[in-house]
C-alpha cells in the first residue's frame, strides 16, 4: 500500500513543562491523517497513548505512572508535498 507523509507539530507536556516536537505521520494516499495514524506515530516514538479530547487532539498515556509525559497535544499538521509516495 502506498503512503504519503505529513508533518505534525506536537506539544509534549510533562511534570517539568512542555516541549514542542515534530513527528512524521504516514497515511494512505488521498486520505488525511486519522486518530489511529497519530496513535501509531506516538507508539513508534515509544508512547502508548489514548485520545482524551477529540476537538483539541489531546492524548494521554495509557499508563501514566510509567512515563513522565502527562499529555500530548497536536498543534498542527501539514502535508509534505516533496515526499515521494512509498510502500512504508
Amino acid at each position: 500500500m502506498l503512503k504519503e507523509r505529513y508533518y505534525s507539530t506536537v506539544e509534549y507536556f510533562d511534570r517539568f513543562g512542555k516541549v514542542s516536537k515534530q513527528i512524521d505521520i504516514y497515511c494512505e494516499i488521498g486520505k488525511k491523517p486519522t486518530v489511529g495514524d497519530f496513535v501509531e506515530a506516538f507508539k513508534n516514538s515509544g508512547h502508548e497513548v489514548e485520545l482524551t479530547d477529540f476537538l483539541n487532539l489531546t492524548f494521554k498515556p495509557r499508563q501514566p505512572l510509567a512515563t513522565s509525559i502527562t499529555s500530548i497535544k497536536v498543534v498542527r499538521t501539514i502535508k509534505d508535498h516533496t515526499f515521494k509516495p512509498c510502500a512504508c
